[in-house]
This record gives C-alpha cells, structure tokens and sequence, in this order.
C-alpha cells in the first residue's frame, strides 16, 4: 500500500491538530469511563517508580555514598530522570505500543487518514499511568531539594527545568529508534524493554561507579546519562569528576536535539520501508 504526498497547507495542519485532539480526546474518555481501570493505572506507575527508590534506599543503607555522592545528590540524578521518563510517557508513551497496534492491525488505519502517523500515535490513548510516574518523581524532588544545599537561583532553576525537559526528549529520542526497528524489523520489539530497564537500573546512579566501558557506552552510545547524572553533577557541584570532560554536563540539551532528530530519521526511513512492504 502505497499513500501520496500532499503539501501541508496551515489549514491542513490545523486540521490534522483537530483530529489529533478529537482521537486523544476520545480516548481519555474511554479510560476514564472505567475508574478501576483508571486508579490500576495510575497505581501502576506509582508502584514502578516507589520500587526504584526502595532499591536506592536499600543500596544506601548499606553505602552511605556512592562515587562520593551523597543521599539527596543521588535521589537528584533519579528525580531528573524521572521526571523526564513521566513527561514522556505522558506526552510519547504511547511509541511502546506500536507492537501492539501491529498485531491488531490498527497502525494500518493511521495511514489512511489525513493526520501524520507520528502524531495518531501519540494521540491514540490517554497514557493514564504517567500520573503515577510523575507524583512519585516529584515526591523524590521534593525529598531530595530538602536534603540538599544548593542556592538555587533563577540560572540554576532554568537548568533544572532545561535538564528535565532534555531528559524527554533524549526518551523520545532513543524511543523513536526502536519505533522504526518495530516497523522494520519484526520481533525487535523487546527493545523497548530493555531501554526502560536499562535506564531504570543504571540511569539512576553517578556515571563513576560504572566501569568504563559502561560510562562509555552511557554517555555516547545509549546516552542515558545526560537524562539525570551529567545536569545532575553541575547542580550539585560535582562537574570537574565527571567521566571524560566537564564540559559533557552542559550538553543535555545538545545531546538531546541529536537523538530526537536521529530518531525522527530513522522513523521516517523505516515508516517509508513499512508502507512498501508492510
């Protein structure tokens, strides 16, 4: 099946942006029609989230510093990420269930109407267990910044907010790619889940106590560690230990540019595949 190219006019666009808000409406309303569904949702993403800082509460009871980092320096480089993952999966969560819609044949009927299939998808359901991912990240902020001595002025704060904000991105990003290998590549689905989980167990920690072919492959391979440790290690002074060069904890914002540019590429070049051969 083959789809023509139309130029996008500015009503066009608003058009496609109604549709997009019509579908993401709709299905809102079909979550919240269920409120079991809608609270084991929510729920869900509470108790992932809560199971990763008791793992780190855990570690620290037995290791008061890590790296030399502490406590509240520690739970900075999670609440950065996790704030991040949580307003990815709200905005994006849904690229994860690009399986899904494969195997029930529902991507196909995103290519027939007049809104970019990018967007269909992240439109397609309301990802109710972002909720969750967020109270509990915002709780550890919260815990972290009275644990902390930082003075925050205004330059400090657009950093926070520039660093959780690159975190999103980066997410998205390195989602984008696996969205494509899914539409090229049969079965290359897993990898959504070994993104989350490797972002879960090794995103969450400073950089140093990795080995170095782990730093290594964090900070230019699968570059999870600009989503939490690097803007982390410029917040709470730790910059001149970081991994390879101190100028990296200022390139969140670069880095994810990259990945998200990357990612849509890699989207469009195997969505091209997909609509030849799907």
């Amino acid at each position: 099946m083959t789809t023509t190219s139309v130029p996008a006019t500015p009503a066009r666009r608003v058009g496609r942006l109604r549709l997009a808000a019509v579908i993401m409406r709709a299905g809102l309303r079909s979550q919240l029609a269920n409120r079991a569904d809608f609270a084991m949702a929510v729920a869900n993403g509470v108790t992932y989230q809560i199971t990763v800082l008791l793992f780190a509460t855990v570690i620290f009871s037995r290791f008061p510093s890590l790296g030399g980092w502490g406590l509240g320096e520690i739970l900075l480089i999670s609440s950065i990420r996790m704030l991040g993952h949580g307003l990815y999966m709200l905005f994006f969560g849904n690229l994860g269930l690009i399986p899904h819609l494969l195997r029930e044949g529902r991507f196909e009927a995103f290519r027939t109407r007049p809104a970019p299939v990018l967007l269909q998808v992240f439109t397609y359901e309301a990802p109710i267990n972002a909720l969750g991912d967020l109270v509990v990240a915002g709780a550890s902020l919260t815990v972290c910044l009275s644990l902390l001595d930082i003075t925050w002025t205004p330059a400090a704060l657009v950093f926070l907010v520039v660093a959780v904000a690159a975190a999103t991105v980066i997410e998205l990003g390195l989602n984008l790619h696996i969205a494509g290998l899914v539409l090229r590549f049969r079965g290359s689905e897993s990898l959504f889940f070994w993104l989350d989980n490797t972002a879960g167990n090794f995103g969450n920690y400073p950089l140093s106590v990795f080995p170095v072919f782990l730093q290594g492959a964090f900070t230019f391979g699968v570059p999870i560690a600009f989503a939490g440790y690097y803007p982390a290690a410029w917040l709470t002074g730790h910059a001149d230990a970081v991994p390879f060069s101190p100028v990296l904890v200022h390139l969140s914002p670069l880095v994810a540019l990259l990945a998200v540019l990357s990612g849509l590429a890699v989207w469009r070049r195997c969505l091209a595949w997909y609509s030849r051969n799907g």
